[in-house]
């Protein structure tokens, strides 16, 4: 009956969806030139089934955060299925910016990148027919109805992967048990993040009538390290000089005054560098930070420079590896949260607001170690650095922690590969 009326609406609103995809892309949400692979189909050249290419592998990823999990996922999948292509869908412009970028620096992993087609049932059947996927991953928690169903019916082994369901989003799913047996239960295996997260799939997936395979792997939204800027390093360390350095990272609306407010309790022995999770931001929080030099508009600080406002993308290793303390964002306001796996591989001490649902079990991870301060407002983060800059060894201690942390992390991908490999052959 759920499935039904879901059907019923996406046929209802199907005369409209070229409009709705037009606004999108007049408001930077989608690409007018992959327009046709919201409705399942693509330009691209699909290659077809060969001795060297013998189906793709499909992951599903929602934005970058996912984007980069599949991406990690794909490169361990690799080495256990040598003679297959990877497709990755993605239902954001920056998800597919980040993977097409990946596909021109690692070209021996065989990868292509399409939008998400809408659930539009005729869509997912255009798209499957298009694609004939080997395997489908979803990843974290974008679970689509027909995308899952339709697949499950073309005999497609279904992975979750990474996978994790807010509180919210499973008391949706709650409120229809039936459905959500048959959705999440037709997976063949559950990857979870936690054992929480274990036992939530389990009570969902309910009496399905075969129930998946469900081992909890962790998070797989695991960073990969970059080597700094040379240039940009160089400049911000000859800012800094002898100070220290506080980083505000992936900083959203809301945030910035209590971050400026930060920077000027801890003094001109600071250098505050805010980097926005959407660097169009620059120019307001600029303004309020009584113009602060900006990245974007290609001002470098100076030993003078107490607050610098790193808008631009691409740099934050770079920013990680001149870091003394972090803020992660999106955290003092309810988005969830940031990944705070690249500060911790960095030894860095984490200042965290208390909205981190999204990446609840890392932060539990690494709260463990000693790593995360849990903060409110400008107040609490000077007082933090304060105790912290106070006491060098528990410092060196929290930084080793950390690392040790973040290399026990990286053994997660190898561990989900093999185990998807594992059951992939037994369906064999």
């Amino acid at each position: 009956m759920v499935l039904n009326l879901y059907n019923l609406v996406w046929h209802i609103i199907r005369p409209f969806i070229g409009i709705l995809l037009k606004w999108r892309e007049r408001n930077g949400k989608d690409i007018a030139s992959r327009r046709i692979e919201r409705y399942g189909l693509t330009h691209q050249l699909v290659r077809k089934t060969s001795n060297r290419h013998a189906g793709h592998i499909w992951l599903h990823a929602v934005s970058v955060g996912e984007s980069i999990a599949a991406l990690q996922l794909s490169k361990a999948m690799a080495q256990h299925f040598p003679d297959h292509k990877f497709l990755i869908t993605t239902n954001t412009i920056t998800g597919a910016r980040l993977i097409m970028a990946a596909i021109v620096e690692y070209p021996n992993v065989p990868r292509q990148c399409v939008m998400q087609p809408f659930d539009h049932p005729d869509f997912v059947d255009a798209f499957l027919t298009t694609w004939k996927p080997f395997i489908a991953i979803f990843m974290e928690s974008d679970f689509w109805p027909n995308l899952i169903l339709s697949t499950k019916k073309w005999g497609v082994p279904i992975i979750f992967a990474s996978s994790q369901l807010s509180i919210k989003a499973a008391a949706r799913w709650k409120k229809y048990p039936a459905f959500a047996s048959n959705v999440l239960g037709a997976a063949d295996l559950i990857l979870p993040v936690d054992n929480t997260q274990s036992e939530q799939f389990w009570l969902l997936v309910g009496d399905a009538q075969k129930r998946p395979v469900i081992k909890v792997t962790g998070s797989l939204k695991l960073p990969d390290i970059k080597l700094a800027d040379p240039k940009l390093y160089k400049a911000l360390q000859k800012a800094a000089g002898n100070r220290r350095i506080f980083l505000a990272a992936s900083t959203h609306d809301g945030e910035d005054q209590i971050i400026i407010d930060a920077a000027r309790k801890l003094g001109t022995q600071w250098l505050t560098i805010i980097a926005p999770r959407h660097p169009n931001r620059g120019s307001s929080i600029a303004t309020i930070a009584n113009h602060a030099p900006q990245r974007s508009l290609g001002t470098v600080p100076n030993y003078q420079t107490s607050i610098y406002i790193m808008d631009t993308l691409g740099e934050m290793h770079t920013l990680f590896s001149l870091a003394h303390y972090v803020f992660l964002g999106g955290s003092l306001v309810p988005s969830g949260g940031h990944n705070p796996l690249e500060p911790a591989s960095f030894g860095l001490p984490i200042l965290t607001g208390t909205h981190i649902f999204k990446n609840k079990a890392e932060f539990d991870g690494l709260a463990e170690t000693g790593a995360v301060f849990e903060v409110s407002d400008a107040g609490m983060i000077v007082d933090q650095i304060t105790n912290l800059e106070a006491d060098p060894a528990r410092r060196k201690a929290l930084a080793k922690a950390t690392k040790h942390y973040v290399t026990l992390a990286n053994q997660r991908l190898p561990l989900a590969a093999a185990t998807i490999n594992q059951v992939i052959n037994t369906k064999k």
